[in-house]
């Protein structure tokens, strides 16, 4: 059931000190005051359920007693069967998402290797990058603690041919390219974290695999503008999602024979471990996710603050894009947007993303032309997402952004958001505005009046 939206981590109200709230902003946050003449302000957080007392039991119990699933050690030891007749080392292939998610592989792989009880050498872990670059040494070592050094760690390249093999068509006659190290491993395994999802209703389950893995082919295929522009591939669908069907159906092609999902609280701390079979774990782990994140709220605001849930996901604007989308859930038309997004590493360059928003016409002159594309351009679906987005409210972005991207990505700046936010009430000649307040954007399902999230 959706729960009431909660108004923790708001400073004592002392006569001396303003009211604030704690809002996501890169790894720090950002005070947001409360107390702005002639805003109505209400903030909506999503649970926040304590972290597991004892995580490494828990993630034991839950491979030993898996969903849907033998558990772990059992389906490691038939995946075995095959190099150990052979006489040579296992293949052992973990999957992974990459720099800008805030999955606690540096705990989950050592304790999967654990588990199974074989050499470091024998494991490679293999970074889910989808269509983006690969993730430097730097953010591997923060990402995976000391499994950066122990094990062989391989970005996915979806632009490198060698590294892919076909598996396969979808029912929708998409082909099917997949890592090659994958799909060759004896023992396939994934981690992920279960989090709201703007197009496939949750991350996690086989969204490692289909866009993480798969190639630029394929992944145009899974984001192309009738699959993004479906009225049920958004936040919180799963089983009459398109989308998420498709990530499914591709991935049955060359599927994990395990995985590792969880649920995060607030402080990225582990509140659920949800592992076994591909598809049982994962609608487990979605379900828990639901009761979390959907907070109901009276109305829809002529102003909503939202963030990118800060560190990592917030880096850059291309990923901001969801924050903006959850915000847009619950705006008024017409009404305005204020995103609190770090983006210090910029749009980012690398794909299509800065070049398709670049182009020199309006907004829906742009989101038309998106819509009658015949090929499906690297990135263009989150350029998609923007559009439907600026077609109901204006944009104003408080970030790092260069004058460069600024002049780019389509959306309003300032580096002073309590001014645009005095502005935007002074224009109101005096009436009260009310205001939604999403302190951890996108890991919030604002759900307004008459509006399911299921």
């Amino acid at each position: 059931m959706p729960h009431p939206s909660p108004t923790t981590n708001i400073a004592p109200n002392a006569d001396s000190a303003p009211r604030t709230v704690r809002i996501s902003y890169g790894e720090h946050g950002y005070a947001f005051p409360l107390d702005i003449p002639g805003l109505i302000p209400e903030v909506f957080l999503p649970a926040n359920p304590p972290a597991l007392e004892n995580q490494e039991e828990a993630f034991k119990r839950a491979v030993r007693n898996p969903i849907g699933s033998l558990p772990l050690v059992d389906v490691a030891a038939k995946a075995m069967e095959t190099p150990r007749n052979e006489g040579r080392p296992p293949k052992v292939v973990i999957a992974v998402a990459d720099h800008t998610r805030p999955v606690p592989d540096h705990l989950l792989i050592p304790w999967i290797a654990a588990e199974l009880g074989i050499h470091d050498e024998c494991v490679t872990i293999l970074i889910g990058t989808g269509t983006h670059r690969g993730s430097t040494r730097d953010e591997l070592r923060k990402m995976l603690g000391s499994a950066a050094d122990r094990f062989t760690v391989v970005n996915h390249d979806c632009q490198d041919a060698s590294s892919l093999v076909f598996v396969g068509n979808s029912s929708c006659g998409g082909e099917c390219w997949m890592n090659k190290r994958w799909v060759e491993a004896d023992l396939r395994l994934t981690t992920g974290f279960i989090e709201p999802h703007f197009y496939a209703g949750f991350s996690g389950g086989s969204k490692a695999l289909i866009p993480g893995v798969a190639g630029l082919q394929t992944v145009r295929h899974f984001h192309r503008a009738s699959l993004i522009e479906h009225p049920n591939a958004t936040w919180a669908r799963i089983f009459d999602n398109p989308l998420q069907q498709l990530t499914r159906e591709m991935a049955a092609l060359a599927p994990p024979h395990f995985i590792v999902n969880v649920t995060l609280n607030h402080s990225k701390a582990i509140t659920g471990i949800f592992a076994g079979n591909l598809t049982a774990a994962h609608n487990a782990g979605c379900e828990a996710a639901l009761e979390e994140a959907t907070v109901q709220v009276p109305r829809r605001y002529p102003l909503v603050v939202t963030t990118n849930s800060g560190f990592p996901l917030d880096q850059n604007f291309y990923q901001t894009v969801k924050g903006i989308s959850a915000a847009a859930r619950i705006v008024e038309p017409g009404g305005m947007i204020l995103v609190f997004s770090r983006c210090n590493n910029g749009l980012p360059l690398e794909g299509e993303f800065a070049e398709i928003l670049s182009d020199p016409i309006s907004n829906a002159e742009l989101h038309a032309k998106i819509l009658t594309t015949k090929t499906t351009r690297h990135d263009q679906w989150q350029v998609q997402t923007l559009m439907q987005c600026l077609e109901k409210a204006r944009i104003v972005l408080y970030s790092e952004l260069s004058p460069e991207d600024r002049l780019r990505n389509r959306t309003e700046h300032t580096d002073d958001p309590i001014s645009v936010i005095r502005d935007f009430v002074a224009a109101r000649a005096g009436t009260p505005v009310a205001a939604a307040i999403l302190p951890e954007g996108p890991l919030s399902i604002a759900c307004p009046p008459g509006d399911s999230p299921h």
